[in-house]
């Protein structure tokens, strides 16, 4: 059963290239990402399937540290990404397109949780606080977009 699904998009003044480098520079998501506070990749070589790291931030009301793993890669153009938060799978995919007229880069997140391993009280609590951990996830994924472009930016100013 999937519980949430969040989609939001911005465009961003940059190549899906430079926007691509920003979302995939794991080891610096501490620094890029306002909601991460610790990043560590885990995993040796390029961003690329079977990439994995702890990050230290807040998803769907959840704070703590998780483990994220890239499943899909297609650069620099698409990637989709994982973790486990208790019984649940919450998986992030970043779609990266050229915008209209060739000017900047359309990026575009969706993040969905999959709550097929839940028992009935927590899918009865899903159903009762579910709300609010939409909203504050939504926000922070808005945060995380906003990050992302002051970052190309600043790249790109360098």
């Amino acid at each position: 059963m999937a519980g949430h699904i969040i989609h939001v998009h911005t465009t961003i003044a940059g190549t899906p290239q430079e926007v691509w480098d920003v979302i995939t520079d794991v080891e610096r998501a501490d620094r890029i990402l306002r909601s991460v506070t610790d990043s560590r990749k885990l995993s040796e070589g390029e961003y690329g399937v079977g990439t994995f790291w702890r990050e230290k931030r807040t998803v769907f009301g959840h704070h703590g540290t998780e483990e994220l793993h890239v499943v899909e890669c297609d650069p620099p153009h698409r990637t989709l990404v994982s973790t486990r938060l208790g019984n649940d799978v919450v998986r992030t995919a970043y779609s990266l397109t050229r915008a209209g007229g060739g000017q900047g880069t359309r990026l575009s997140m969706t993040t969905t949780v999959v709550m097929d391993e839940r028992s009935l009280v927590g899918n009865l609590a899903w159903k009762f606080f579910g709300g609010f951990s939409y909203e504050s996830t939504k926000r922070m994924l808005e945060h995380d977009l906003e990050d992302i472009a002051a970052e190309v930016s600043r790249r790109a100013a360098a």
